[in-house]
């Protein structure tokens, strides 16, 4: 008897335990500025990025109308070797066995993927709105035969407003946005790399086995806020992004997903009953920027600390969660840049001609539990039209 009635006190817990919503990230950009400079952008993001980083910056004085933001990057470990082998495997000029050999390589050494991001907007006199789609594809796994895809693939539609107070020579900027998204996913174990690869070889189509493969499908609507403070030089900033009420997940297989969107209809998928909810996404940083010799040398230094809330809550080191940038701008047209992500390091370079910026990077972001535990590089490459 006291057996049961221990049971019956606890069932209503274990059943909200059970009900718990699948947790997920949101999928962001690899913006080569941000991964140039250790991934420090979330808290200190100013122009396009605003609409991933923190929506103060729509109360920029001087607007910007972006026609088109795409960028695209792969995973793989920056050497010439490696752009080489992957460069044969994109033309075909590696026979079976090296291709084995190669993707192997690839995937233990670093994880092997990539993605591409692509979108629009404007920015600035305290607005914000836009849209940008992101894809990010990861293959991981003991080897290339074992090993299993991930993939996260979110679109999203950008409107807000931002509050500039100017005080004296300080500016304290209060911005806010609601983003409406639809994302598919992968489920948690992700796709089977195998039959992909084997129909790669034999020169098949490589997404005909997907089409088979569950995949997630959900809406969600979700709220960004952010306030940052300039004096002079320095610049505060703090963000709290993707705040969302749980959303329901829709499961159908991939090609079931392709086809119902080219018809503009998703209903036809079977729900799961299972509810997902976005991980908020908290970061705090610290910029300055000393105009040494104005228009020929003006150096920018970036701190940010992304969910510090975790150095009280769970008594994590700060070092953790800790990213720094530099960026170095000669001659107003041209920036060097350099940065660490949680120790691993990074580099990259802009350049502005009048509309057109390029921007590229290499980068390593810490995917272990503890700073050096598992680094994962990549190559980022970013072109923007802007006015």
């Amino acid at each position: 008897m006291k057996r049961l009635y221990c049971f019956l006190l606890l069932l209503p817990f274990a059943a909200a335990v059970v009900a718990q919503p699948v947790t997920q990230t949101v999928v962001s950009p690899r913006d080569a500025r941000a991964m140039a400079l250790g991934g420090s952008f979330q808290a200190l993001s100013t122009g396009f990025d605003a609409f991933y980083g923190n929506p103060s910056a729509f109360g920029a004085a001087k607007s910007e109308f972006t026609v088109l933001d795409a960028s695209t990057w792969v995973y793989l470990k920056p050497t010439v070797a490696n752009v080489g082998d992957l460069s044969k495997l994109v033309t075909g000029e590696a026979d079976q066995a090296a291709m084995v050999d190669t993707l192997n390589r690839f995937v233990t050494e670093n994880g092997f993927g990539g993605g591409f991001s692509a979108g629009l907007g404007y920015i600035g006199k305290g607005l914000g709105i836009g849209a940008y789609v992101v894809e990010d594809v990861v293959v991981s796994g003991p080897n290339a035969l074992g090993a299993k895809i991930s993939q996260a693939a979110q679109a999203n539609a950008v409107i807000g407003l931002a509050i500039p107070i100017k005080l004296g020579g300080l500016t304290l900027s209060f911005g806010g946005d609601i983003r409406p998204f639809f994302r598919v996913d992968s489920p948690s174990g992700g796709w089977a790399f195998a039959p992909l690869l084997s129909a790669f070889m034999s020169g098949g189509d490589p997404m005909a086995p997907v089409m088979g493969e569950d995949a997630y499908s959900s809406f969600g609507l979700a709220m960004d806020f952010g306030v940052s403070l300039e004096l002079g030089t320095l610049s505060l900033g703090l963000s709290a992004r993707d705040i969302a009420p749980p959303y329901k997940l829709v499961q159908s297989t991939v090609g079931t997903l392709f086809s119902s969107l080219s018809s503009g209809n998703i209903q036809s998928a079977a729900g799961t009953g299972l509810e997902a909810a976005l991980l908020p996404a908290i970061a705090v940083g610290l910029s300055w920027k000393p105009a040494l010799i104005p228009y020929f040398l003006e150096p920018a230094l970036y701190f940010e600390i992304q969910d510090p809330v975790a150095i009280i809550k769970d008594k994590e080191s700060i070092w953790k969660l800790f990213h720094a940038g530099l960026d170095l701008e000669v001659f107003s047209f041209m920036n060097l840049r350099a940065g660490v992500n949680k120790g691993w390091l990074s580099a990259g370079f802009g350049i502005d001609l009048f509309v057109l910026e390029l921007d590229a990077a290499v980068f390593t972001e810490e995917i272990g539990r503890v700073p050096g535990d598992y680094g994962r590089s990549g190559i980022v490459l970013q072109a923007a039209i802007r006015f």
